[in-house]
């Protein structure tokens, strides 16, 4: 986590000529971002069996830095032969986008960025399967459990302008999780803003966007 704020807070800026900029104005404005790629997506991926929502807010900063500020709500009902999970939760992500093409536009750009996220969820395991080598096979339920978990991301993206100050574009995510153990005695499925828990994951969004 160290890195990534490290990496965010000072390599980035330095990367950018002063001389460019200096003509510019330092506030350009804010951007508000509804996804609609993991509210459309993620419940027919999962049958219904997952729902996700979220929304971003970004400042426009000399139209090259902006720095991003991501909320959402996700829930999840999972079975699987060894037992189901029921969670439901908010997430939030913060860090900083990058234009990285030369030329300054105020809604055309290609976006890099990266985030550190958090979820707080409320989750519970029913019939969990449990062996021993002896007295065979058990059913265990947790039930009323919160656990807290965080990841970094390395985001990438394209956003256009569609008509005045409305813009739209997408983003891919690479995600790296920094919480990988058990919060008690449950070890999420699913974890709101990450997705299925795993070391590393990939996601996609599709935006729509406003220019405030």
């Amino acid at each position: 986590m160290k890195r990534l704020l490290l990496i965010l807070f000072v390599s980035v800026p330095l990367a950018l000529s002063a001389q460019e900029y200096a003509d510019t104005a330092l506030f350009q404005g804010a951007n508000l971002k509804l996804d609609l790629g993991n509210s459309v997506f993620e419940p027919l991926r999962s049958k219904g069996d997952i729902l996700s929502f979220e929304g971003s807010l970004n400042f426009d900063v000399m139209h090259r830095f902006f720095p991003t500020l991501d909320l959402g709500y996700a829930q999840s009902d999972l079975s699987a032969a060894s037992g189901s999970f029921r969670g439901k939760g908010g997430f939030a992500r913060i860090g900083m986008d990058l234009s990285a093409l030369k030329k300054r536009r105020e809604m055309n750009m290609l976006l890099v960025g990266l985030r550190v996220g958090t979820a707080v969820q409320g989750c519970s395991t029913r019939d969990v399967v449990i062996g021993n080598g002896y007295w065979g096979y058990s059913t265990e339920n947790y039930l009323g459990r919160v656990r807290a978990d965080v990841w970094g991301e390395v985001v990438a993206g394209l956003q256009v302008q569609v008509y005045r100050k409305f813009h739209m574009g997408w983003y891919v995510r690479y995600k790296i999780l920094f919480s990988r153990g058990k919060n008690g005695a449950v070890t999420a499925y699913y974890i709101p803003g990450y997705g299925y828990k795993q070391d590393t994951n990939f996601s996609f969004n599709f935006f729509i966007g406003f220019k405030l």
